[in-house]
């Protein structure tokens, strides 16, 4: 009887991890296509919005391998209670890991690497080759050496910048310079 009991039981919790982890990945999944959707924003904090879906996605798929691998131990080859459960623990642990591993640490290592590069930029003259609207993005460019730099841009003053116009970088976030008109004699640059 405690036999029938353990199998029962190890079936619900397999199913339930089974289940849970399904909605873990789905939830993940309509996330990510509601930022595809037309119109929507960006969220303010996009780089946390990606480590939540990335983590839930993460979380999803640990649980769902545990599960499927726990009822796959315990319903077809027959493996004890406790043999499945360390086969669905070990399991579920290892591709969960993995899976934050690639969908969060390794993308927001890039990002804190593209992020450092992009420092460099903060206080230097910059010209508009996209007019920077008031409230909206627009594109500026400048020479780094030999490279030439292009960045998203917006007006630290709020105010619309026209093309061809020389701006000062006050810093640098996610690509996008934060700029203000320029003051002073021209090829000020750093």
């Amino acid at each position: 009887m405690s036999s029938f009991l353990s199998h029962s039981v190890l079936l619900i919790i397999y199913s339930g991890a089974l289940v849970v982890g399904l909605a873990f990945i789905g939830l993940a999944i309509v996330s990510l296509l509601r930022s595809f959707t037309p119109g929507s924003q960006a969220s303010a904090t996009p780089h946390s919005r990606r480590l939540n879906r990335g983590l839930t996605y993460s979380l999803g798929l640990g649980a769902a391998v545990a599960g499927g691998v726990g009822l796959l131990a315990l319903l077809v080859f027959r493996l004890s209670p406790s043999a499945s459960f360390a086969w669905a623990l070990g399991a579920g642990l290892v591709v969960g890991a993995l899976a934050e591993i690639i969908l969060v640490y390794l993308p927001s290592r890039r990002q804190a690497e593209e992020s450092d590069i992009a420092i460099d930029a903060n206080g230097r003259e910059a010209q508009v080759v996209i007019p920077i609207p008031a409230s909206g993005l627009g594109e500026v460019t400048y020479r780094d050496g030999e490279e030439t730099i292009h960045l998203g841009a917006r007006s630290a003053t709020g105010q619309p910048i026209g093309r061809g116009s020389r701006v000062r970088i006050e810093r640098v976030a996610r690509r996008v310079a934060i700029v203000r008109p320029a003051t002073g004699p021209a090829g000020s640059e750093r």
